[in-house]
């Protein structure tokens, strides 16, 4: 989270294992597959798992994106979305994948002054997968060799920067 609140991760079984370790932390979780090849999808999904109609526009789906949440934070430890198969849309459409990362980075940023926790997490089937900055920040792989010891070593090298 120091480094950026959108992390990559390649593996979907780690990431399977990240998502149960939040959740055990009371963490609220979203989950949608990203693999969208039309950025009318995104929105339509995207919409329909934050329960807002957004007809592709990106305004809405911000406005929909910090009720959801802020309306979460409160019952729940932080909020995590997870975009599984980004490396689809990322390549199809960059510049779309790179505003709705900025988006939910433009809502991570103002919860995380309050203490509040909000990230992201994208997979990617594509190891190689290259992302531009967000504003300041990189946005940095999930560090493997840190999770040598997954179930011993809590968070998975995200939620320890979270904690400082």
């Amino acid at each position: 989270m120091i480094q950026s609140p959108v992390r990559l991760v390649h593996s979907r079984a780690l990431l399977s294992d990240i998502v149960a370790w939040l959740r055990r932390q009371r963490y609220h979780v979203v989950s949608v597959d990203a693999s969208w090849l039309i950025t009318s999808h995104m929105f339509r999904d995207l919409g329909s798992v934050l329960g807002y109609t957004c007809h592709d526009q990106w305004h809405c789906l911000s406005e929909g994106l910090a009720e959801t949440i802020w309306e979460t934070l409160d019952r729940s430890a932080g909020f995590t979305l997870v975009l599984t198969g980004f490396d689809v849309f990322a390549t199809r459409r960059s510049d779309d994948a790179q505003n709705l990362l900025e988006v939910v980075g433009e809502r991570a940023w103002p919860a995380a002054l309050q203490g509040k926790r909000v990230m992201c997490l994208v997979q990617s089937d594509d190891p190689g997968l290259e992302l531009r900055r967000l504003g300041l920040w990189l946005v940095p792989w999930v560090d493997t060799q840190r999770l040598a010891g997954l179930v011993r070593q809590p968070p998975f090298g995200i939620m320890a920067e979270v904690r400082r």
